[in-house]
């Protein structure tokens, strides 16, 4: 259930200079997307980040128009919307640099408790590629992993339809809204994915599946799953962007070698030179992902070390979900410099982290 109304959110959401980020921390910092539109002028711009120019904008008010044609849309084509602020919002995703603060979706929300490996590559892969892939994606969803991709054509199809094939779950994440099916010739698959999986993403209905959306969308590919496979990869492949953002996400990022004189074997082994986990086999990524699997599953609780003072008010304060700094101070009845000298304190004991936007989360 969604804690904030969708209209609000839609609402804020349509704004325009308010992104992801800054939304997430107009609301950690005032409430609700309602306490946002009806706040002061004032108010916004004390908020750090929120300069006049963006003030002025969220003072103008919601896109009326567009807040009601997203609701129709949602409707017309069975929509739903996971937001930041939900309970079944993945918890890998939240602690990744910039998460989405919407994800309109299709299918099985439950499939994202499952663990996930992403499968991802060339859009032309060569017979090479398509054997790779299935063997591995074959395997990997024979074992429980769910695969999840990119919906593109390639290798994103092969690992999709292997993955079905083999009776596993698997999440397709686009770059573009859900009432647009894209490639076209895909639309099959969509329609069996949404019934026997998940389609999600973070662009709103209507979106046309532009280039400079399919990079953005790679860091949800990545920041879902528990590792990044690639099995065939040219030089400039958007494959080896998702490789990047697994790096920065502490995710693991497996490569299948290719031929040296395959042009699109380039991109993969060039990963490989620059530290990358070679895999020969799917049981390798099993090996290599278990302690860190079978730990997540065993989990014993923290040991929290005994805290004091503003330290332990501080930390009592913080929960999963991110919490903007100038709120911290407020909550805890802290000067800005001790919740700022507490939070270094705390991060550097390992029991916070910071996200982007000074907003911080308790580990």
């Amino acid at each position: 259930m969604n804690r904030f109304s969708l209209q609000g959110l839609l609402g804020l959401y349509s704004v325009p200079l308010v992104g992801p980020t800054k939304l997430r921390k107009l609301i950690s910092v005032l409430g609700s997307p309602e306490a946002v539109l009806n706040a002061s002028y004032r108010q916004l711009v004390r908020i750090e980040g929120i300069d006049q120019k963006t003030a002025e904008r969220i003072k103008q008010g919601a896109d009326g128009y567009f807040v009601q044609k997203q609701l129709s849309k949602i409707e017309e084509h069975g929509v739903r919307v996971l937001t930041y602020w939900d309970d079944l919002y993945p918890e890998r995703l939240k602690k990744i640099y910039d998460p989405p603060a919407f994800l309109f979706y299709k299918g099985n929300l439950e499939i994202l408790a499952n663990i996930a490996i992403a499968v991802v590559g060339t859009r032309s892969p060569t017979n090479y590629g398509r054997l790779i892939t299935e063997k591995f994606a074959a395997v990997l969803a024979q074992n429980n992993f769910c695969i999840i991709s990119g919906f593109a054509r390639g290798i994103d199809t092969i690992a999709h339809k292997t993955a079905l094939k083999n009776n596993a779950p698997t999440i397709a994440v686009l770059g573009n809204g859900l009432d647009v099916v894209y490639p076209p010739e895909n639309r099959e698959l969509f329609e069996e994915i949404t019934q026997r999986g998940l389609v999600l993403t973070e662009y709103a209905m209507g979106t046309r599946p532009d280039a400079g959306n399919f990079p953005k969308r790679n860091r949800i590919i990545s920041g879902i799953s528990a590792g990044v496979l690639i099995t065939e990869a040219g030089a400039k492949s958007g494959a080896l962007l998702t490789a990047l953002y697994a790096n920065d996400q502490n995710r693991e990022v497996f490569v299948a070698p290719g031929p040296i004189l395959s042009p699109k074997s380039m991109g993969c082994n060039k990963l490989i030179k620059e530290g990358a986990t070679l895999v020969q086999s799917p049981e390798e990524i099993m090996d290599e992902l278990a302690p860190q699997l079978e730990l997540s599953r065993n989990k014993e609780p923290k040991k929290i070390p005994e805290l004091q003072g503003s330290l332990k008010k501080i930390y009592e304060t913080l929960s999963a979900e991110p919490l903007h700094v100038d709120q911290i101070a407020i909550k805890t009845q802290l000067s800005p410099a001790e919740t700022l000298s507490g939070l270094l304190t705390l991060e550097l004991m390992g029991l916070i982290r910071q996200m982007a936007g000074k907003m911080f989360i308790r580990l």
